[in-house]
C-alpha cells in the first residue's frame, strides 16, 4: 500500500479554496499565514488556516465547499463536528485547518476586524493587522515572527498617519 501525504498548499489551493467558500456563502476569515500574504507579506507556510463560526449549517456549506479540493477528503466531515468548536484538520492534497478559535479569539470576537482583500480578482476576507496580532499571542517560534513583521507595519502605519 501506498502511503500519501499532503503537500504544501500553493497560492492556486488558497485561490480554489477561497473561491468555493465564495460560491457557497461560507461564513469565513483566513487567518495565519495565508493572511499575511494576503496583506502582502511573506512567510513560508503550509497550510491554509480560516476562522469560521460555530453551527450544524455552517458545517453543512464548509464541507459542500470544500468538495472542490482534489481529493475531495471532505466526504468524512460531519456537519455536527461544526458545534464541537475543536479544530477540524482536513488533509485534502492539502491541508486546510477549520478553526472555531485563534488565540482565545472566536469568529465573532474577530469579525470587527475583517476586511477583505483582493488577490487575482478574488474577494478574500480576512482580518486587518490588528486583528492578526491578537491570533499571535502564542510561544510558538513563528508567530513571534508573525508579531514582529505585524507590529513593524503597524508602527509604520502609525509613523505615516502622523
Amino acid at each position: 500500500m501506498t502511503e500519501r501525504f499532503s503537500r504544501p498548499a500553493t497560492i492556486e489551493d488558497l485561490k480554489t479554496l477561497i473561491r468555493s467558500f465564495n460560491q457557497e456563502n461560507v461564513d469565513y476569515l483566513l487567518i495565519g499565514g495565508y493572511a499575511l500574504y494576503a496583506h502582502g507579506y511573506n512567510r513560508a507556510t503550509i497550510d491554509i488556516d480560516v476562522l469560521i463560526p460555530a453551527g450544524v449549517d455552517m458545517g453543512k456549506r464548509v464541507r459542500k465547499a470544500l468538495m472542490a479540493l482534489p481529493d475531495r477528503a471532505a466526504r468524512a466531515i460531519e456537519p455536527a463536528w461544526f458545534e464541537e468548536g475543536a479544530v477540524i484538520r482536513v488533509a485534502d492534497e492539502f491541508v486546510v485547518d477549520l478553526m472555531f478559535d485563534a488565540c482565545g479569539k472566536s469568529y465573532e470576537d474577530l469579525k470587527g476586524y475583517a476586511e477583505t482583500v483582493e488577490l487575482d480578482g478574488i474577494p478574500i476576507r480576512t482580518i486587518n493587522l490588528e486583528g492578526l496580532l491578537l491570533t499571535k499571542q502564542t510561544v510558538r517560534d513563528k508567530d513571534k515572527a508573525d508579531r514582529l513583521v505585524i507590529e513593524k507595519a503597524l508602527e509604520k502605519r502609525r509613523l505615516e498617519g502622523s
